[in-house]
């Protein structure tokens, strides 16, 4: 027995430090397990991941939702609402909506790298390494937007509670709206029904689907360049380093617009006649050019980004290094 704990313990180590590890899956492991396994992994790689960089995050939202019509106040750059949210709303301030965003990681994170490898398999055949771009672009857009699907009414909340504290500031509300994330399912399905669960939808499907563009097929497509040209291994912590760097830049530059658009539209609090600012993504994107100019449309990037590469760094990692852990073997 000894010899054997002592064998694992040398393959768990090398498999933490990069190298190619001997353990694996036994072969007639149902699928199904496998697919459970790969889920409880993402579940705990992203809520790592968010835990990390969700005060950037939460101030991304509020840097996107300063400036459009009827706002009034100072406007702050990154580090001046971040300082200002802790100074009005105390430091917790900057984890409101955090419970919902790791709710919405859960189906969101688990179907879009788990389904990424088969819907991977359905767009570039069986030779994935050496696929076309486009066609690992379609695959990390389609498992992106099928999974916020999923994950739109925990996102809704999120966005929600995040903007509350400034709509409390500004006078448009006495208190916030929601205590927690059950309080917001119960208020949300009691005046708004079901429907309400996905206002703003469409730009964060889309806004997922540029995301996964970036994050999914970024890193995939990086992974592969590095490891086939700078003489680093697959396994190598180095090379998760890099792509998960590269995925987090490019993800940024893609979904900045929808994310825009995805926070006012998703925060915006209907007027007394039931009209509302914003009618979807392209009226928001419109307005806000016509007001504010067309880098409004870029507001946040710089923050996006800020959070989006240690996201990917933390989440990458973490899940890689589970997967070899577990037997899994490195994200191909």
């Amino acid at each position: 027995l000894a010899p054997m704990i002592a064998a694992q313990s040398s393959d768990t180590q090398a498999a933490i430090m990069g190298a190619s590890p001997d353990l694996n899956i036994d072969p007639n492991t149902p699928k199904i397990i496998i697919l459970g396994y790969k889920f409880c992994l993402t579940s705990i790689s992203s809520m790592c991941a968010e835990g990390a960089t969700y005060p950037i995050d939460f101030t991304k939202t509020r840097l996107q939702l300063q400036g459009e019509a009827g706002f009034t106040g100072t406007k702050f750059s990154f580090f001046g609402m971040m300082q200002n949210v802790a100074k009005t709303e105390g430091v917790s301030g900057l984890y409101s909506g955090f419970t919902p965003a790791l709710a919405r990681h859960i189906p969101y994170t688990g179907f879009r790298a788990i389904g990424y490898e088969y819907i991977r398999a359905f767009f570039c055949g069986k030779d994935v390494v050496n696929a076309p771009f486009y066609a690992k672009a379609l695959a990390g857009m389609t498992a992106g937007a099928i999974g916020q699907a999923i994950a739109v009414p925990c996102d809704l909340i999120k966005v929600r509670m995040q903007a509350d504290g400034r709509l409390v500031a500004m006078g448009k509300l006495e208190k916030p709206r929601y205590t927690g994330l059950m309080d917001a399912f119960a208020k949300i399905k009691a005046e708004e029904g079901i429907v309400g669960f996905y206002k703003g939808a469409t730009p964060a499907i889309q806004r997922a689907a540029l995301v996964n563009l970036g994050e999914l097929t970024t890193y995939d497509s990086a992974k592969t360049y590095i490891v086939e040209n700078m003489g680093i291994g697959r396994d190598d912590l180095r090379c998760h380093l890099l792509s998960a760097f590269c995925s987090g830049f490019v993800a940024s530059l893609c979904s900045t617009p929808a994310d825009v658009a995805k926070s006012r539209i998703m925060s915006q609090k209907p007027a007394a006649d039931g009209s509302v600012m914003y009618k979807g993504t392209f009226h928001c994107w419109v307005k806000t050019v016509n007001e504010e100019g067309f880098f409004a449309l870029y507001k946040g990037f710089f923050p996006g980004w800020f959070r989006l590469a240690p996201w990917q760094l933390v989440f990458w990692v973490t899940y890689e290094r589970l997967r070899i852990v577990a037997g899994l073997g490195s994200f191909k």
